[in-house]
């Protein structure tokens, strides 16, 4: 389903692109995997990424770790059956280990361990009760982050968002919101003032608005939002005069569809508790909204205005973005 023309933001004419036939793989960003609640001591999941699966697990030292999902032997898939052992991973098969460096450490049998017997070891952080992952060799930008957060001060609360129905597009089609302002007000009813975007680098862009959110919510919202690859914001805020940071990720897996991440922030304060529970049910309701309009596009052919103009300069960025399959990380292992 290629894109034919995409619409040019200075006079709405059409220009070259293919944006709705990116390729296999995924782009190269920090995806949020699991809840760290799901991963406690000598637990071990497997997690889709795209074209490709991914084993987490946690070892006896309290670090969470993230490798190729497939034994180097016979293919057996080391989150089904695999256990932990020390910090350690071993197949259900044949008992073959691995650990850091995705490197095989055990050959129960008695062989010399090949050289080849080497799993993808992927970059992963843990912080406010999420295990992200970097779907790529090498993280191409920081984890976002708040690093004025305060255990003292504030609460956060981490979820994947409930979605009604599988969500059949990439992540950076959520990311779309942040900058298509005329949607917001059309199918959400939140209507977008002052709104000012600035490219920050190659890997993350700043946009501030100020909104109504009539009836999903009290009060007018102030949003400075950073947009991180293609698939994750971070927000630093206000809403009817508290404060309400977060951030929001979206995974890709072709076999369940994108699922979504968030995590959100508030002072530690009387009624913090229920101002979580409604942000949580208003960003549901919100990606629900969208959820059938995105799975029933007919992705052939834009026709931005220039109106559109963040619109496009995203959807640009996102056309020169870095990706990456599954077997080409697993290829850069055996030629290193």
């Amino acid at each position: 389903m290629a894109a034919r023309a995409m619409a040019d933001p200075a006079d709405g004419t059409s220009g070259g692109g293919s944006i709705f036939n990116l390729g296999p793989g995924a782009h190269e960003c920090w995806y949020p995997v699991a809840l760290s609640a799901d991963v406690p001591k000598g637990k071990v999941l497997g997690r889709d990424i795209a074209d490709g699966r991914v084993v987490v697990y946690r070892g006896e030292d309290g670090v969470i770790r993230a490798m190729s999902a497939y034994c180097k032997h016979m293919g057996a898939d080391l989150s089904v059956g695999g256990e932990v052992v020390g910090n350690n991973i071993r197949c259900p098969f044949h008992h073959w280990s691995y650990g850091d460096g995705g490197e095989c450490k055990h050959i129960p049998a008695g062989d010399e361990i090949p050289k080849r017997a080497k799993l993808f070891e992927f970059a992963v952080r843990e912080q406010f009760g999420l295990i992200w992952v970097f779907f790529g060799k090498t993280p191409l930008y920081e984890l976002q982050t708040f690093e004025d957060f305060d255990e003292t001060k504030h609460v956060a609360r981490s979820f994947e968002v409930q979605l009604n129905d599988k969500l059949n597009c990439e992540p950076w089609m959520f990311t779309t919101n942040v900058y298509d302002i005329a949607h917001l007000r059309s199918l959400h009813g939140i209507n977008i003032v002052h709104s000012e975007v600035e490219e920050i680098d190659r890997y993350r862009s700043r946009m501030s608005w100020d909104a109504d959110l009539g009836e999903k919510g009290s009060g007018g919202l102030r949003m400075e939002i950073y947009v991180y690859g293609v698939n994750s914001l971070r927000n630093k805020g206000e809403q009817a005069g508290r404060l309400k940071w977060y951030i929001g990720a979206s995974i890709p897996s072709a076999r369940h569809g994108t699922k979504f991440f968030m995590t959100i922030i508030t002072t530690n304060e009387e009624g913090a508790e229920e101002f979580l529970d409604r942000q949580a049910a208003m960003h549901a309701q919100i990606m629900n909204e969208d959820l059938p309009v995105l799975n029933n596009m007919r992705l052939d052919e834009l026709l931005l205005l220039p109106s559109d103009r963040a619109l496009t300069r995203f959807m640009r960025s996102v056309l020169k973005y870095p990706r990456v399959t599954m077997k080409e990380l697993e290829r850069s292992v055996r030629m290193d």
